[in-house]
């Protein structure tokens, strides 16, 4: 099983990342028979990019074959194209660690994903020019 967490700086006692398609690296975190055999950091892809980060997020998350993502929250626009490639998504408090995170699900404590605004900028998403 892979396991994909949302960090800021990586590994296994890394907190988990609240956001999921703006957290600035990924801990891959491969498990076999209820153990960890794997490693790795990387970089999010689409980090820095202006608009679409999270669909590019998930999209990395597909080609690197996750089984299952854990962050704070989901924006709609990632959780839409993890979802409809069959990927899990579950959230965790930014208080755990990522091995925390990881063993906390391979025990069933956490099932549930948050789903909270794409980008974090609020509703609209603009400049706030309303007349009022």
């Amino acid at each position: 099983m892979r396991i994909i967490v949302s960090t800021v700086k990586g590994g296994l006692e890394d907190s988990v990342n609240q956001h999921f398609g703006r957290t600035p690296t990924f801990t891959i975190v491969d498990v076999e028979n209820g153990e960890i055999t794997n490693v790795q950091v990387v970089q999010n892809p689409g980090y820095s990019q202006p608009r679409g980060a999270g669909v590019t997020a998930a999209q990395f998350c597909i080609d690197q074959r996750a089984d299952a993502v854990i962050a704070g929250q989901f924006g709609p626009n990632s959780a839409g194209v993890l979802q409809a490639a069959g990927i899990r998504m579950v959230s965790a408090p930014v208080t755990m660690t990522v091995r925390e995170a990881v063993e906390a699900f391979l025990r069933g404590e956490l099932t549930q994903a948050v789903f909270g605004p794409e980008g974090g900028r609020g509703r609209g998403h603009g400049m706030g020019r309303g007349g009022g």
